[in-house]
């Protein structure tokens, strides 16, 4: 479903490290929660902890996401509930435009896009990705009509039977930038049943969602393709992404912030990707590897039986693997978290390494 690259990135686990265990970290008033020297943050005390750290994750915290829910439920009308699990936000619809690219798509894939479409498309997408734009032309067809899907399928055979290019997603605006004009609903449906048709991922931009002035007669008003059941159209509900922001309809140019909208929770994984850097210290727990675990499985698989071993001790630890390191055992500490969260950190590992094997 995903490509190549956004299955490597699916793989790599690393919004793991957010979802589960962090949700309950040891502080004051929770002695029993497990200390992380996994994030490099430390925080004033006139400041919230989860105001400027990775407490929920790098990807919006959970009041931003359930809040936006709620904003989507209330003005996109959507089909099927959206909760926070459906969300994630980035730096801007800019940053989603090339994450859809890079996990959607391998090199020298293809995006499809009608004429006109939003100029910095080819930069957002095909830069970080390597890409290609495919556009479609209408020639004189209603870009907004069902008909218009003879020239996106024209498009599409095109570019795999003349160039060899797999179009893997169809990117439309909606409400449509340049045009200013909304997608009908008939319209939406015919695209999403395309997309099924040919297995192709529908990124729907709504970024202008709630700023369309009120319709007369003759003209369409948003109609949100989340708010479109796939299942009653034979759709995949997994192949259906919304992109939406602050900017435009909060009229704050600078507030960036982009939401994915997504009910695939393989393309949001992948999404999720992520890495951080921090300060930290390098210790050999190589001691405390099972002797038995080397010997059946090898030394990297001990490793990560003992990081799950530190875990359910409280203690999280990025582990030499995940380094490249020449040999097992080896653990990252990132030492910027409060001191009492430091001693009561190191104090479990200490008792948990002496108990283990290893000497003082």
């Amino acid at each position: 479903m995903l490509s190549n690259r956004g299955e490597t990135y699916a793989e790599a686990g690393l919004a793991n490290a957010y979802l589960g265990h962090l949700k309950t970290p040891f502080d004051k008033e929770n002695k029993e929660g497990v200390v992380s020297f996994s994030n490099a943050e430390n925080i004033a005390s006139g400041l919230d902890r989860t105001s400027l750290t990775y407490h929920e994750g790098p990807f919006g915290s959970r009041r931003l996401r359930e809040a936006m829910a709620e904003l989507i439920t209330s003005y996109f009308y959507p089909a099927s509930p959206i909760t926070s699990d459906n969300i994630l936000f980035t730096s801007g619809v800019t940053s989603l435009n090339a994450v859809c690219a890079l996990c959607l798509t391998d090199p020298k894939d293809g995006i499809l896009l009608g004429q006109p479409i939003y100029g910095s498309f080819n930069g957002d997408f095909s830069v970080p990705s390597s890409c290609q734009l495919i556009y479609a032309s209408f020639q004189g067809d209603d870009p907004f009509g069902p008909s218009a899907m003879i020239r996106y399928e024209e498009a599409v055979l095109k570019a795999r039977d003349e160039n060899g290019v797999s179009v893997r997603a169809l990117l439309i605006c909606n409400p449509h930038n340049p045009l200013g004009r909304c997608y009908p609903r008939e319209t939406l449906v015919a695209l999403l049943q395309f997309c099924q048709k040919y297995q192709i991922h529908l990124i729907s931009d709504e970024v202008y969602a709630l700023s369309v002035y009120e319709e007369d007669n003759s003209t369409d008003g948003f109609v949100s393709v989340l708010s479109i059941e796939p299942a009653n159209i034979g759709v995949n509900p997994a192949l259906i992404h919304v992109l939406y922001g602050m900017s435009k309809d909060f009229a704050a140019a600078g507030l960036r912030l982009g939401c994915l909208i997504s009910q695939n929770q393989r393309f949001l994984q992948a999404a999720l990707s992520t890495s951080i850097a921090g300060f930290f210290l390098w210790i050999d727990l190589s001691k405390c590897l099972d002797p038995t675990l080397i010997a059946d499985q090898g030394g990297w698989a001990a490793e990560s039986d003992l990081s799950n071993r530190l875990l359910q001790i409280g203690v999280k630890m990025a582990s030499g693997y995940a380094y490249h390191n020449e040999v097992p055992g080896w653990f990252r500490i990132i030492f910027s978290v409060e001191m009492e969260t430091l001693k009561e950190g190191l104090s479990r590992i200490v008792k948990f390494y002496l108990s283990s094997g290893g000497s003082s």
